[in-house]
C-alpha cells in the first residue's frame, strides 16, 4: 500500500475544497493510505466540508482556530487596504516556519510517505523537505493574473520553489501554457494538465431534492430568477458588474425575474449596502451559503459567472450539469475553454455591464436558444467525468 500526505488550506465551502473531496475518495478507493493536513482551522461553522472527509483518512489542522481566524482576518482586510497584506504575508511566513518545526516535520520524518500532494498554489514548499517522497502541486488560478502583480524578487522565489516539485498540475490547458510562458526553464514533461473531477450523477440527484428546503426557500425557488453561486469577494468575483447589469434590465426592460446571490464572503455587506442604495433589496437577494446549491442552479433561468479571474471555475461546470443556461465572463482561465468559445453558453468581456445585460435579455426572450445551448453543454461534460481525472492522477503517481 502506498502512502500519501495530502495538503489542503481549508475545509470551507469552495470549488477547490469540493474537488479535493473527490480526489480523496478516489485515492481511498484505489487502495492508497492517505493522511490529510489542513492549514487553517476555521471552527465549527467554518469547516463546512469537514464531514465529507472519508472516514478512512486521518486528518489534522496545522494552525489552531483562534490563530487561523486572526490570520484570515488580515486576508479579508487586505482586499480593501493593501497594507494589511504585508501583515498577512508576514504572519503566514512566521507561523508556517513555527508549525513546520513543531508539527509538520514530525509527520514527514522517517520517509513514511511515498507521495505528497499540495492542493494549493501558494506553495507550502516545506513539504518538499522529505527527500524520499515524490512531490506534486496543484495550481488552481490564472498564472498570468497571480504572477502579473508580483515583483521580480517574488517571481524568482516562486519559480525556485516550483522546481522543488516533481510535478506541477494545472487544471486548464490555457493555465498550463501560461505557466510554461512564465517559467520556460521548467521541464514541460513535469507540467501536467488534469481537469477537476466531477460526480455528475450526485449533482443531478441533489438538483431535484427539495425536501430539505423550508417553506420560505421553496417559495423563493418557485419564483423566476437568475442566480450565481460564489464566494462573495469583489476583488475576484466582480459581482458589481452582475448587479449593475441586472439593474439595467430591471429598470429598462421591466423584467420580473429576481437575482439570487448564493454564498458568503468579505464583500457581502458592502454589496448589500450597494443594493439597498439602489432600492433593489426586494429584487436582488443575498441568500447566504447553501449546502445544496444545485437545486438553486437547476431552477434558475440563467446562471452567471462574472469573475475577473479564475482557474477552472468549478461552479460553471456544476451549473452546466444542472442543465441551466450559463453566461460567463471571458476571464482567464477556464470559462472560454469550458464553454468552447461560446458554443455551450454565452461569454462577455470582463466588467462589461452592457454586454452582460444584452446576453441576459436575449437568452430570456429566446427559449429555443437557451435550450439548444443547454443540450450541447450537457453532452460536453464527458471530458470532466471523474474517472478520467482520477486516472490522470494515478498515472502521475505511478509514473
Amino acid at each position: 500500500m502506498k502512502n500519501v500526505l495530502f495538503y489542503l488550506p481549508f475545509t470551507k465551502v469552495g470549488g477547490l475544497e469540493r474537488v479535493s473531496i473527490e480526489y480523496l475518495n478516489g485515492l481511498i478507493q484505489k487502495g492508497y493510505s492517505v493522511d490529510l493536513i489542513i492549514d487553517f482551522d476555521m471552527g465549527k461553522d467554518g469547516n463546512t466540508l469537514e464531514h465529507l472527509i472519508p472516514k478512512e483518512i486521518s486528518y489534522t489542522y496545522i494552525k489552531p482556530e483562534k490563530l487561523s481566524k486572526f490570520i484570515y482576518g488580515f486576508r479579508t482586510r487586505g482586499k480593501e487596504k493593501k497594507i494589511y497584506n504585508l501583515f498577512l504575508y508576514s504572519m503566514i511566513v512566521l507561523t508556517d516556519c513555527y508549525y513546520y518545526h513543531t508539527k509538520v516535520k514530525y509527520l514527514l520524518k522517517n520517509g513514511k510517505y511515498d507521495y505528497t500532494i499540495s492542493f494549493y498554489q501558494f506553495l507550502p514548499s516545506y513539504i518538499t523537505s522529505d527527500k524520499s517522497a515524490k512531490h506534486i502541486i496543484w495550481l488552481h488560478g490564472s498564472v498570468e493574473h497571480f504572477f502579473g502583480k508580483l515583483r521580480k524578487i517574488f517571481k524568482n522565489n516562486y519559480k525556485a520553489k516550483l522546481k522543488k516539485y516533481d510535478y506541477i498540475v494545472t487544471i486548464a490547458e490555457e493555465m498550463r501554457e501560461q505557466l510554461i510562458d512564465f517559467c520556460p526553464s521548467l521541464d514541460r514533461q513535469r507540467v501536467k494538465m488534469v481537469y477537476n473531477p466531477f460526480d455528475f450523477e450526485t449533482m443531478k440527484t441533489k438538483s431535484t431534492q427539495k425536501q430539505e428546503l423550508n417553506d420560505d426557500e421553496k417559495s423563493l425557488l418557485d419564483d423566476d430568477y437568475f442566480c450565481t453561486v460564489t464566494r462573495i469577494d469583489e476583488h475576484q468575483k466582480d459581482l458589481t458588474t452582475l448587479i449593475l447589469a441586472y439593474e439595467k434590465l430591471y429598470r429598462s426592460n421591466k423584467i420580473k425575474e429576481k437575482l439570487y446571490i448564493i454564498g458568503d464572503g468579505p464583500s457581502k455587506s458592502s454589496l448589500e449596502d450597494m443594493v439597498k442604495g439602489k432600492h433593489l433589496e426586494n429584487e436582488i437577494l443575498f441568500l447566504g451559503r447553501k449546502l445544496n446549491p444545485f437545486v438553486w442552479m437547476k431552477n434558475a433561468k440563467a446562471f452567471v459567472l462574472s469573475s475577473v479571474y479564475e482557474g477552472l471555475p468549478t461552479v460553471l461546470i456544476e451549473a452546466m450539469a444542472c442543465e441551466v443556461f450559463v453566461i460567463s465572463s471571458k476571464c482567464k482561465t477556464g470559462p472560454t475553454e469550458i464553454l468552447k468559445n461560446g458554443q455551450y453558453g454565452d461569454l462577455f468581456e470582463v466588467g462589461n455591464v452592457n454586454e452582460l445585460s444584452e446576453k441576459l435579455i436575449y437568452a430570456l426572450k429566446d427559449k429555443d436558444y437557451r435550450e439548444s445551448k443547454i443540450k450541447k453543454a450537457s453532452k460536453s461534460l464527458v471530458r470532466f467525468e471523474k474517472e478520467f481525472s482520477m486516472q490522470n492522477l494515478y498515472d502521475i503517481l505511478e509514473n
